[in-house]
C-alpha cells in the first residue's frame, strides 16, 4: 500500500521536480533520495514499532500527557488530510488536462472522494485486501509503460554527469524526501499488522521500490524530453504515454498509465482517511470512526478544491524551497518531540537500574 501511495505522486510530476534543479542529474537525485527519505520513514516507523500494540493517539498520551499527547496526534491527522487532499487535486488536474477538460474540477474531486470515504468506511482489512488485487494490475501497467517508453531514451540527454556539481542534486533530493512523510500513516496502522516489529523493514522495501520507479521514470523523461523540456512540462510523464503509438489501430494508450496513477491514488487516499478518522475517533474516544469517516471527506474534498487555486500553485507547494520547510516543521511540532521524551524515559529507566 505504501508503495501505490508514494509512486502515485512520482509518476505523476516529479520529474519536473528533480529535473528542474539537478538537470541531466535528476536520476542521481532519485537514488540518493532513498536514502535521506529512509530517515524520514525510520524516524516515524520505529517510534511506531516501541509502542506495537498502540497508535500515535496512545503512545503520545502515554508519553507527554493526554492534553499535549492529542494536540501532537492531531497535528499529524491534520497533515495526513492535507496531503490525501493534494493527491486527489493532483489526480483531479489530471484528469481534466487529459480527458475531462469540460468537466468541473469538483465534481471530479467529489466522485474521487466519496468512493474514497465508501472504501475507508469498509475498514483497513478492506482496503488491504483491494491493495492485494489492484497492485498486479498497478505494476503491469507501469511496466507496460517502461518497456514501450525505453527504447525512445537517448543517453545523450542524460549527459555530462555532475556537470553543475552535487549542490543541485542535494536541492532535488528535496522534495522526495519531503513526500515520504507520507509513512505518517504507519504511526496509525502499526498496530493493525500481523507482525508490528516488521513495520521499518517493510516500509523501507516498499521505499525501495517506489524510489527504483522514480529513477526509471526520471531517466525516461530526462532521455526522451530532455532536462530543460522536462522542467517546463507539469505532468512530463503522462505526456510522454500519451505519445506512444504501437500500430495505427493501437493509440492513446496513456489510459493504462491513467488507471495505474488511479489505482495508487485510490489505496492511498482511502488508508489516508481511514487513518485520520480511525485517529480522531481515538482522540474524541469515540468506540466507532466510521460517523467520522463521511465528515472528513467532506473537509478532503473541501480542501482539494480550495487549497490551491490551480495546477501550477500545486506544483509551486511541492518546490523544494516549499515543500522541504512545511514537513520539517510537521516533523518537528510531532515526532521530534515524541522521541526526545521516549528516549529520556528510556535513558531515566537504565540509569535506575
Amino acid at each position: 500500500m505504501l508503495f501505490m501511495m508514494r509512486t502515485t505522486v512520482i509518476i505523476a510530476f516529479l520529474p519536473v521536480l528533480t529535473s528542474s534543479d539537478a538537470a541531466q542529474d535528476a536520476w542521481l537525485a532519485a537514488i540518493i533520495s532513498f536514502f535521506t527519505s529512509s530517515l524520514v520513514i525510520i524516524l516515524v516507523a520505529a517510534l511506531g514499532t516501541r509502542y506495537p500494540t498502540e497508535t500515535i493517539i496512545n503512545y503520545s498520551v502515554r508519553l507527554v500527557g493526554a492534553w499535549p499527547g492529542k494536540l501532537l496526534a492531531l497535528l499529524v491527522l491534520w497533515f495526513l488530510l492535507v496531503i490525501a487532499s493534494t493527491d486527489v487535486r493532483i489526480y483531479g488536474e489530471m484528469l481534466v488536462t487529459g480527458f475531462l477538460g469540460e468537466t468541473p474540477l469538483a465534481f471530479i474531486i467529489g466522485g474521487m472522494v466519496l468512493v474514497v470515504a465508501v472504501a475507508a468506511w469498509e475498514g483497513i482489512e478492506v482496503i488491504a485486501r483491494m491493495a492485494d488485487v489492484l497492485f498486479p494490475l498497478f505494476v503491469l501497467m507501469l511496466v507496460l509503460s517502461f518497456v514501450m517508453l525505453l527504447p525512445l531514451v537517448r543517453l545523450q540527454n542524460l549527459q555530462p554527469v555532475l556537470a553543475r556539481g552535487i549542490s543541485p542534486i542535494w536541492k532535488s533530493c528535496i522534495t522526495p524526501t519531503a513526500i515520504a512523510a507520507q509513512s505518517f500513516v504507519l504511526s496509525l496502522l502499526i498496530p493493525s499488522l500481523t507482525v508490528p516489529k516488521l513495520a521499518t523493514q517493510t516500509a523501507l522495501w516498499a521505499l525501495a521500490g517506489a524510489s527504483l520507479v522514480l529513477v526509471l521514470v526520471t531517466v525516461i523523461t530526462v532521455g526522451i524530453l530532455g532536462p530543460s523540456q522536462a522542467a517546463r512540462s507539469v505532468f512530463p510523464f503522462y505526456a510522454l504515454v500519451r505519445s506512444i503509438e504501437v500500430t495505427e489501430f493501437l493509440q492513446r494508450i496513456e489510459a493504462l498509465a491513467i488507471f495505474a496513477w488511479g489505482f495508487g491514488l485510490f489505496i492511498g487516499t482511502s488508508m489516508s482517511l481511514y487513518c485520520v478518522s480511525y485517529g480522531l475517533a481515538q482522540v474524541l474516544e469515540i468506540d466507532d470512526y466510521r460517523p467520522l469517516v463521511f465528515p472528513m471527506a467532506v473537509i478532503q474534498a473541501t480542501l482539494a478544491v480550495h487549497r490551491y487555486k490551480d495546477v501550477f500553485q500545486v506544483l509551486h507547494f511541492f518546490k523544494p524551497q516549499v515543500v522541504g520547510p512545511y514537513v520539517l516543521a510537521w516533523l518537528i511540532l510531532s515526532f521530534i518531540p515524541l522521541w526526545v521524551v521516549h528516549l529520556v524515559r528510556q535513558v531515566s529507566k537504565k540509569a535506575k537500574q
